[in-house]
């Protein structure tokens, strides 16, 4: 594994953003073992982003990647009328492990589960493929997985861009004294959204 995470930064440092999209595409795409994409992602935006515009790049590259790379998965098990992609399920590397623990997520959650399992390593992936299962419509499913994508990848580059710069802490007070409105709406926004998911899976567990 250690070799693959090498071998990608190298590709990485090779390339820039076209090696970095290609790299988000296979690991969602799941046709090839698993990268370790904790590792070389945060790497990844250490050596690609140095201003506002690569930052810019970097997360369009990543989500671009990661978010086409998913319709390999959710075609390949959606079934009939699945594009040609069908054939590809055997080639599909994940285990029913993890197969599992997706299935269980979306259950658990529905189909915003698509979102949220952007942000989660051991269902940024696998959660293509329950929501094929389920039937989910293709043009929700892209819609949460760029949103996902987008705002995952954006978070992971923020955090070594500004951490790199200076400490994380202090370049979070930083922005909160300078934009107190913006500190604010972000604030309520992730309240609401906790509280919509808590008061959904107790709801969900006073059906079963």
């Amino acid at each position: 594994m250690a070799d693959f995470g090498t071998a990608a930064l190298r590709f990485i440092q090779l390339y820039g953003p076209i090696a970095l999209l290609v790299f988000t595409f296979l690991e969602t795409s799941m046709l090839f073992p698993f990268f370790p994409s904790e590792v070389v992602v945060p790497a990844a935006a250490a050596l690609l982003i140095v201003d506002p515009i690569s930052f810019l790049v970097f997360v369009a590259a990543a989500a671009v990647g990661g978010t086409v790379g998913a319709f390999v998965p959710f075609y390949a098990f959606r079934g009939p009328g699945s594009r040609g992609l069908g054939r590809l399920r055997e080639r599909i590397n994940v285990s029913e492990d993890a197969t599992e623990r997706g299935r269980q997520w979306f259950r658990r959650w529905g189909q915003s589960s698509v979102f949220w399992g952007r942000f989660l390593p051991a269902l940024r992936s696998v959660v293509s493929i329950p929501a094929a299962l389920a039937g989910m419509s293709p043009v929700r499913f892209g819609v949460y997985t760029a949103a996902g994508t987008v705002l995952f990848y954006a978070a992971v580059g923020a955090v070594v861009y500004y951490g790199r710069q200076r400490s994380l802490f202090a370049a979070a007070g930083s922005v909160a004294a300078e934009r107190p409105v913006l500190t604010a709406v972000f604030a309520v926004v992730a309240l609401v959204a906790g509280l919509l998911l808590v008061t959904r899976h107790r709801r969900k567990e006073r059906s079963y």
